[in-house]
C-alpha cells in the first residue's frame, strides 16, 4: 500500500502518554487507510497499530508497528505502515516506551 496518499488525512483520535509522547490515529478517505504517528518520542520508543470492528474495507493484517531507531526519528514524526480501513473500523494505538515497555493504547473509529 502506497504510504503518500491523500493530501488532507483526518485526525481520528490523538492521546497523550505518561511519559510525554504524543500519539494520532490517522485516516487517509481517498486512500481507504489508517495509520498511526508519534513524536516527542525517544530512541527505542514503539508505536502499534490495529484495526478492528468490521468496517468497510477492513482487511485485519495484524500488527503495524513503528519503532523510534535514532536522533532523527526522535525529533519528527515516526510513522506505523498503512492499514486498509473504512467506515465503522476501529483503530487502536499502542505506544511501548523503551524505558519501562509499559503500554498505553488509545482507541478510534474511523467515520
Amino acid at each position: 500500500m502506497d504510504m503518500r496518499c491523500g493530501a488532507d488525512p483526518a485526525t481520528v483520535a490523538a492521546h497523550r502518554t505518561a511519559g510525554g509522547a504524543w500519539m494520532e490515529l490517522r485516516h487517509s478517505e481517498e486512500c481507504g487507510a489508517s495509520w498511526a504517528r508519534m513524536w516527542g518520542t525517544r530512541i527505542g520508543d514503539r508505536i502499534e497499530l490495529t484495526v478492528s470492528g468490521g468496517g468497510r474495507g477492513d482487511r485485519g493484517g495484524g500488527t503495524r508497528t513503528a519503532e523510534v531507531e535514532d536522533d532523527i526519528d526522535a525529533e519528527s514524526y515516526v510513522y506505523t505502515p498503512m492499514a486498509a480501513t473504512g467506515p465503522g473500523s476501529v483503530v487502536r494505538a499502542c505506544f511501548r516506551p523503551a524505558a519501562d515497555g509499559r503500554r498505553e493504547c488509545f482507541d478510534g473509529r474511523v467515520d
